[in-house]
């Protein structure tokens, strides 16, 4: 009789990107499997120090004799599951300390670029970026937006400050004053991505408790898309979100190929960003410019249908020549370009949300046909839709 494959799994519960990538793996192993677990999910087995970990964990793991191991976890309790001598999948952060390890962690140059670009399409001027000094993911996302918007030649600001670690993934800020003041003496208005959605959900709080309205004075816009934190803010907070679950999947590919004594293609997992979910905090266009804020809203509001530029001409008070030259100077880009674009948007967010086949969300979104779907899709997204459902979703 074959020998199910014994999985222990070292990730933080209160982290929502960590429970995403522990349901990737559920369903590898529900597919795949079956697969018997070992967990350790409570925080309090991961923040009671060595005691707890040394006295019961890593006893009770080593009598329970896994196959394989898959660890978020810090450097040195990922070294001594390391010493343990099965096939592991670690955390990337660690890689540097224990190197020819199977890895996994956030595509953070990505995560930046994303939400720098998401905020640029939105006509701002000023830019922020709110993150915490001393951590590395933060700091290459804050440099990834930072880069972006300079080189859109816009202003850029930035604002890090230390924090106090609760339990893995998770921070107490305690300078809210600080925070407050660096947001008053922005100029407004000021479109602000922070490092994560906790981050974000400070941000807002300090607007609200410095009377700034968001998004009217500074829209806010997070990553993880925790819906917990971002629909429990006032207002609801917009997020990039990142294809966690799908990493979680793969990861546990790669181990099964591991405990079967094959050699895997891949040496490194990335959680790449896959969209932006938007919500009242970026529900803001922040374009001078009444007729072309108007022909962009028009834009917005009929995402789901087949309109040309001479409809968007018709909702403003302008001729085609007069708007094209102002939409050229404010955003950049043709009108035809903005229809496309945010048409392909929606066409993304359908891909990733839904199991429909794609003749079926070209047919709901007026598309005439799959091809007519494909072309615009490629030119702005640099791939198929099926190419783009297969390596953001399932």
């Amino acid at each position: 009789m074959k020998k199910i494959p014994r999985v222990a799994l070292f990730f933080e519960m209160s982290a929502v990107n960590d429970r995403r990538v522990m349901q990737g793996i559920v369903r590898y192993a529900s597919l795949r499997g079956p697969w018997v677990f070992y967990t350790k999910l409570h925080p309090f087995y991961m923040t009671r120090g060595k005691d707890i970990w040394h006295k019961r964990i890593l006893p009770e793991l080593k009598s329970w004799s896994p196959d394989g191991i898959i660890a978020h976890l810090d450097k040195q309790k990922a070294k001594e599951l390391i010493a343990l001598n099965v096939p592991i999948i670690i955390e990337s952060l660690v890689e540097s300390e224990v190197s020819g390890r199977i890895t996994f962690g956030d595509d953070n140059l990505s995560i930046g670029k994303t939400g720098a670009k998401y905020l640029l399409n939105l006509g701002f001027k000023n830019y922020a970026f709110c993150g915490f000094v001393g951590i590395s993911w933060s700091q290459t996302r804050s440099e990834a937006f930072c880069k972006t918007v300079s080189t859109a030649g816009c202003n850029v600001f930035t604002y890090q400050s230390r924090a106090t670690h609760v339990h893995q993934n998770s921070f107490v800020v305690e300078d809210q004053q600080s925070l407050c003041d660096w947001l008053k003496s922005l100029p407004k208005p000021v479109a602000v991505m922070a490092c994560n959605d906790a981050r974000a959900q400070q941000i807002v709080d300090a607007c609200n408790f410095s009377d700034l309205e968001v998004p009217d004075k500074v829209a806010v816009l997070g990553v993880d898309d925790d819906n917990l934190i971002c629909d429990l803010t006032n207002p609801q907070i917009s997020s990039v979100a990142l294809g966690s679950e799908k990493m979680g999947y793969e990861a546990a590919a790669i181990l099964d190929k591991l405990m079967t004594g094959k050699k895997p293609e891949q040496t490194a997992l990335l959680n790449h960003p896959t969209n932006v979910v938007t919500r009242l905090s970026t529900e803001l266009l922040a374009i001078d410019d009444p007729e072309v804020a108007k022909a962009v809203r028009f834009i917005r509001n009929h995402r789901r249908f087949e309109i040309t530029v001479d409809d968007v001409v018709e909702a403003t008070c302008l001729g085609r020549r007069a708007l094209e030259n102002r939409f050229h100077k404010i955003l950049k880009r043709p009108i035809f370009r903005e229809i496309r674009r945010v048409r392909v948007e929606q066409v993304a967010r359908m891909l990733l949300e839904t199991t429909l086949p794609v003749y079926k969300i070209a047919d709901d979104l007026g598309y005439s046909s799959s091809e007519h779907i494909a072309r615009p899709f490629r030119a702005e997204m640099g791939m198929s839709p099926q190419e783009y459902r297969l390596k953001h979703g399932f």
